[in-house]
């Protein structure tokens, strides 16, 4: 059919063997003449008898490591692309690191077109615009956790969340893959179309 679909469900394991939580999960994976289309949809169950918290960290949550030519020039031991970054607000490049959108875009040429992955923050998840995690060597994440660094408080858990015991906490993502940069790809109406879903 049009749609390709995987439903999961996870134990979160520590490595000592305790169960510290479990999730569902549903991807799913479409296309169209815009571009390709991976929603990923995941629901986190704190256990019945404990909370459970997410704490403060910037390099958190829903994340992909890009290859090495779609990154922007960077100082690292891998070679650079000739990547961009820019997100729903007009923030560019490292500029867009930290910065709350309701979308980022990563794009780059390769053998003589460009390419470009967006992520789509969906308006119900936690702490929507979320935080971007975009960084020059390629690992471009959506991160609403990350509080404190990003917006350089001195409480090292401003960002800290706690599930209840027996609750739950879900998140929505789209994932844009599409040809040119963000204007050429419309990003800003894919997004509209999926949020008017």
């Amino acid at each position: 059919g049009p749609v390709g679909t995987l439903r999961v469900r996870d134990r979160w394991v520590a490595p000592g063997g305790k169960l510290i939580c479990t999730d569902d999960r549903t991807l799913r994976f479409h296309a169209s003449d815009a571009g390709r289309f991976i929603d990923y949809d995941v629901t986190v169950h704190a256990l019945p008898d404990t909370p459970l918290r997410f704490g403060d960290n910037k390099d958190g949550t829903m994340a992909m490591r890009l290859a090495q030519w779609m990154t922007m020039p960077h100082k690292s031991k891998e070679p650079s692309g000739h990547g961009h970054i820019e997100d729903a607000k007009g923030d560019k490049d490292g500029a867009a690191w930290g910065k709350r959108a309701d979308w980022c875009d990563y794009y780059a040429p390769h053998d003589g077109k460009t390419y470009g992955v967006a992520i789509f923050d969906d308006a119900g998840n936690l702490r929507h615009p979320t935080y971007w995690m975009a960084r020059d060597y390629g690992l471009f994440g959506a991160n609403p956790f990350g509080v404190h660094d990003y917006e350089k408080l001195p409480n090292e858990h401003a960002g800290d969340y706690t599930v209840p015991a027996g609750g739950s906490l879900a998140f929505k993502y789209r994932f844009f893959f599409h040809y040119g940069d963000p204007a050429e790809a419309h990003v800003a109406e894919q997004y509209r179309l999926y949020e008017a879903r």
